[in-house]
């Protein structure tokens, strides 16, 4: 089977993905638009490529330092609280369709996208650890292994904008309570692994 087909198949075991960009993604297609949620989603793939391109160029070594690793993880942990506590705090609405397409602030939500999943640590080690068991286990060359992860890549941006249509489609069953409920929610999973990140610091690195 040629590469980028088993990396298309392969990128499905992401589907049940629950990391902090997914509720960020679902948070921004339900108040912010379905559009927004692809600039996010398109921005928490940018992520992806970055990481997975530099450590199939052997570049992951200088990455996986310690002292990168916790100053990484020291920004990713106060990004997620600050995004968490904004979302706890922030007043929950309902924007109309109309507001939503006067609203052309696309660059910030690329932005959280490309910062909420990059400045995660576990992003680089979980695509260190792709790469180096695709590389043991298919034996791939170079080029092989670009198509592969192109492959995966791909699915995982496919299911993302999927999930976000799914959430932008429900929309008309939001209420302002159900806002709240699932801003404070979100607020709530941030936060939880704003600490789960700042525990395997504190655990690997102090």
């Amino acid at each position: 089977m040629p590469p980028i087909i088993n990396g298309l198949i392969f990128g499905l075991i992401f589907i049940f993905a629950l990391g902090p960009a997914f509720f960020a993604l679902i948070q921004t297609s339900i108040q912010q638009g379905f559009k927004k949620a692809i600039v996010l989603a398109v921005g928490i793939s940018i992520s992806d490529v970055f990481y997975v391109v530099l450590v199939l160029l052997g570049m992951a070594k200088a990455l996986e330092t310690d002292d990168f690793k916790f100053w990484m993880g020291i920004f990713g942990v106060i990004m997620l609280g600050a995004y968490g506590l904004y979302s706890w705090f922030k007043t929950p609405k309902i924007q109309s369709e109309e507001a939503i397409m006067n609203d052309s602030n696309y660059a910030k939500h690329f932005a959280k996208g490309l910062f909420l999943n990059g400045l995660n640590p576990f992003i680089i080690v979980s695509w260190a650890t792709w790469v180096s068991a695709i590389a043991i286990n298919f034996e791939y060359s170079f080029n092989e292994q670009l198509q592969f992860f192109g492959g995966m890549l791909i699915t995982i941006l496919s299911m993302d904008i999927g999930k976000a249509f799914i959430a932008h489609r429900l929309k008309h069953l939001i209420t302002v309570k159900f806002v709240r409920n699932m801003n404070r929610t979100v607020a709530v999973i941030l936060i939880l692994f704003a600490f789960q990140i700042l525990y395997f610091l504190l655990n690997n690195y102090v």
